[in-house]
């Protein structure tokens, strides 16, 4: 899941990056043909027919509309990949506290493992040899409350790594209903 995460990260990574190479590029062109139409105006103003002259001006006037239309496009996008990417990264962070509370949760599984083994060794031990009994059981008691805090402990970090879930898909969710509006 990670790697899925790492991988669509860089693939934002790079549109982003594109997007400003873009968007330079389609900034020179249109400065470019901004200058042209603008030699276009002076040299139909100097010796050319009304009608190409006001052509010539229509023309410069909508160029700026035209150049701020295309900046908001470009805007809009670039602001689009930037939500993503934190979209992504909110994700990724989320993915990370969930495996460190799955490992916890592991962990505290293996100690209740272990401690199992032991209460059935001691059991056993207690049945085989009948002199043992007394001490076996205080053994056994003890073994108990730890089996007992060590349920207690599970109980706990499953709980946190329930809650944990719960507010990053929340998150998650947030922003995702924010970013459609």
């Amino acid at each position: 899941m990670s790697r899925k995460i790492d991988s669509y990260k860089e693939k934002l990574d790079k549109k982003l990056k594109h997007v400003k190479i873009w968007r330079r590029v389609s900034n020179v062109l249109f400065v470019s043909v901004f200058v042209s139409v603008l030699i276009f105006t002076v040299v139909a103003a100097a010796n050319a027919p009304p009608v190409v002259i006001a052509l010539a001006s229509a023309l410069t006037a909508s160029m700026d509309s035209v150049g701020s239309w295309c900046d908001l496009v470009w805007n809009q996008y670039q602001e689009a990949l930037k939500e993503k990417r934190e979209l992504v990264n909110s994700i990724h962070r989320a993915t990370f506290i969930t495996i460190g509370d799955m490992d916890n949760v592991k962990a505290l599984e293996e100690n209740f493992i272990v401690r199992i083994e032991s209460l059935l060794k001691n059991a056993e031990f207690a049945i085989t040899e009948e002199g043992f009994v007394k001490l076996m059981m205080d053994e056994i008691k003890k073994t108990v409350a730890m089996f007992m805090e060590t349920l207690e402990e599970s109980d706990g970090q499953a709980r946190s790594c329930h809650r944990h879930i719960i507010q990053g898909r929340t998150v998650i969710l947030k922003r995702i209903n924010y970013a459609r509006q």
